[in-house]
């Protein structure tokens, strides 16, 4: 409840709370966000966790989704080098939102299961990131079923908004590299930034290039990359109280290879593929916002117009097979959102917006014969004409008129529309889904320093033209589309308990989440039964529901008082999940997926840290951890994990992995010149993350360092 006067209190004064940061190596003064990414007055410990971007560079990790991991405990599944998919309250893919500066980076092309959209952020241009676990469907709409991620991107603020001395609006040039040894890669970045009265300006970018993956067991075959990244930021101060920002991202990575496709993986003799890259990822992302507070209508409001593009080519040659397939997905969306927020009276504060974003994707392929060099034209995987639209309404109102409890209820009205040509009829296909969904917390302190919150929500994902519209290649067989599919439908559940004292801090979370009608995939035609996996037939298709159980945990602790700079940090997940389907096998009568272990389902793991963070350097000496990550085996597999080569049929092992990690500034703490340095799975361990496609890195040197002047 006394959340709601500070918010007053900050708009009568204009100024947002100020971002954490260690040096003057940080670019942003403020937190820039969205009113509808605020914390409310129920949101729990475990709900919603903030990683700096300190934080994120200490972890000394090679990219965002392994960063994200380390600093946070999320699950994140790599498929291949240039991966990483988070999996959030037991959900991976396009079940998972990616937000970036309030704008979904998920489009109507995402694809299910473990997908790369994560990696294609550089790491050095972000400025915090925001896990939000459980859904979040009222605020962000489809697809944030297990939870969302909020990436926000550095920028320089204006110098009269942030009230900067004349010394200050200054040139500031920021260079680094980060290397690790068990990828015998690196990136390097750098920046310019100036801060003028009215105006701030940003320029950045990275080339990064990872060579063969070394793991415990030796180098992993078909695993390095490179690419580059740009980024700008120009921000122009409108009014004491509105500022417009416009800002500009650019990633492209070349030559990742699909690992899992072109090594042998469990319960096969040979590769699936002989040739299988992304050759080129390329995305592009423009956004205007328009930020503002007390303009009466509300006291707190951004406006966003947004252009994305996406661009990915890829090349695939089965086992065997003298043609090489040469294919492209492009996608082009562009989009509108707004958020508005304000208090009424002493005992409401309402946030409410739209967003409308429009996508259109043109697919091709080439075959080409690698003997003869001839190539010929064939459809690509999406049909042609693919459009989408995705636009939703919401509005949420935390409630203080209650003397012992807080209360935030949330409903969104979302609306979708999809069209393409049919490729075989030559007729047009159109369809639209839409959905009413609502939430509710409630909060309410039991003691000094203890809250309990409980949470109904409702969430949803709108099959998406990955499902509508995209014919392609699935286990080396076939995976037909079908534009006749329901939207997926959850109801989650969620008890959350925190403490708080002066020297230690605990929140647990209990949750159910119940969806039905997930989208999978059904078996059609198999011309050799028990033979070789190749020539299959699949279609889309709704297929069951799914329940998933689950506990989250985290403890940290000051170690010999208050003021010491010692601590120690553990945090604990299990999730446990079984899916249930009518379907039934007409050659035996039986029901092969029903009551069975959801896929994917993350075993038992958690990390246990001791750090050294003193409230000054000593010196060049600003910090120092040692951290224990873990995971236990994992033998309930769905029928799914049980074909997937990735996942050994008896199971995934456990694992244990120790890191060390220490850093500080070089010469005055001020200055922003830092060094980061690490050893990452200490004792070499020889371990494969459940689902991943490759093995884990063994013993690594990491290496960082950033200059700034």
């Amino acid at each position: 409840m006394a959340l709601l006067p500070l918010f007053l209190a900050l708009q009568e004064t204009g100024t947002e709370p100020a971002a954490p940061k260690s040096s003057q190596a940080s670019v942003s003064q403020t937190f820039v966000t969205a009113p509808r990414a605020s914390r409310t007055a129920t949101t729990s410990g475990m709900a919603q966790q903030v990683i700096t971007a300190e934080e994120l560079k200490a972890t000394g990790e090679r990219s965002l989704p392994r960063a994200i991991a380390k600093a946070s405990g999320v699950f994140v599944q790599e498929t291949n080098l240039g991966g990483g998919a988070p999996i959030l309250r037991g959900l991976i893919g396009n079940q998972v939102l990616i937000v970036v500066d309030g704008v979904r980076l998920n489009d109507g092309a995402t694809r299910g299961g473990p997908n790369q959209s994560l990696n294609g952020i550089d790491p050095t241009n972000v400025e915090r990131v925001e896990i939000v676990r459980g859904p979040t469907g009222v605020l962000y709409g489809s697809d944030a079923l297990g939870g969302t991620i909020l990436i926000w991107t550095k920028s320089r603020a204006a110098a009269a908004r942030e009230g900067l001395s004349d010394q200050d609006q200054r040139l500031r040039a920021v260079a680094g590299v980060d290397a690790n040894t068990a990828v015998e890669g690196a990136r390097e970045f750098g920046s310019l930034s100036y801060g003028f009265e009215n105006d701030g300006v940003l320029l950045g970018g990275s080339f990064q290039d990872w060579q063969k993956l070394r793991s415990g067991d030796g180098d992993v075959e078909n695993t390095g990359y490179h690419g580059q990244s740009w980024y700008g930021s120009w921000e122009h101060r409108l009014s004491d109280t509105g500022y417009l920002r416009l800002s500009a991202m650019r990633t492209r990575d070349f030559g990742i290879p699909r690992s899992d496709r072109m090594n042998v993986g469990f319960q096969q003799t040979q590769p699936s593929d002989a040739e299988n890259f992304f050759t080129l990822q390329d995305r592009e992302r423009y956004l205007l916002a328009w930020n503002e507070k007390s303009t009466g209508f509300s006291d707190d409001m951004q406006v966003r117009l947004s252009l994305r593009e996406y661009n990915e080519n890829r090349q695939i040659r089965s086992r065997g097979s003298s043609t090489r397939r040469l294919e492209t997905d492009n996608v082009e969306t562009g989009g509108i959102g707004a958020d508005w927020r304000k208090a009424i009276g002493d005992t409401h504060l309402v946030t409410w917006g739209f967003d409308l974003d429009y996508d259109d994707v043109d697919s091709k392929r080439t075959n080409v014969n690698i003997n003869t060099n001839v190539a010929t034209s064939a459809l690509g995987n999406f049909a042609p004409n693919s459009t989408y639209l995705y636009s939703g309404v919401f509005l949420r109102d935390e409630i203080y008129a209650f003397e012992a409890f807080d209360l935030t209820a949330g409903l969104r009205y979302s609306y979708f529309e999809f069209g393409f040509d049919d490729t075989t009829t030559g007729d047009d296909v159109d369809g639209d889904f839409d959905a009413l969904t609502g939430s509710l917390q409630a909060a309410r302190d039991l003691a000094e320093g203890v809250r309990v919150t409980a949470t109904l929500a409702q969430a949803f994902r709108a099959p998406n033209l990955s499902e509508l519209a995209r014919s392609a290649s699935f286990n080396g067989g076939t995976e037909l589309a079908n534009p006749n599919l329901d939207p997926e439908e959850s109801l989650y559940q969620e008890l959350a308990l925190d403490m708080t004292r002066e020297q230690w801090s605990w929140s647990l979370a209990l949750y159910h989440n119940e969806i039905s009608d997930v989208m999978g995939r059904r078996l059609v035609s198999d011309p050799t039964p028990g033979g070789p996996i190749g020539d299959e037939t699949y279609i889309r298709e709704n297929a069951g529901d799914l329940e998933l159980f689950g506990l989250e945990t985290r403890y940290r602790r000051k170690l010999g008082g208050p003021q010491s700079p010692y601590a120690i940090q553990t945090y604990l997940e299990y999730t446990y999940g079984k899916q249930y389907d009518d379907f039934v096998d007409t050659i035996n009568g039986g029901k092969p997926f029903d009551d069975k272990p959801a896929s994917k389902i993350p075993p038992l793991h958690g990390s246990l840290a001791l750090m050294y963070e003193p409230a000054q350097p000593k010196g060049w000496f600003g910090w120092a951890s040692a951290s224990f990550h873990f995971a236990t085996s994992q033998n309930k597999l769905s029928p799914a994990d049980l074909g997937d080569p990735r996942i050994d049929p008896n199971g995934t092992n456990g694992w244990t992995r120790v890191d060390l990690d220490a850093g500080g500034p070089v010469g005055d703490p001020s200055s922003g010149t830092t060094w980061n340095l690490g050893l990452h799975n200490l004792f070499d361990e020889d371990y494969r993350v459940h689902g991943s496609g490759i093995d884990a890195q063994g013993l690594g040197l990491v290496f960082g360092v950033q200059m700034s002047l």
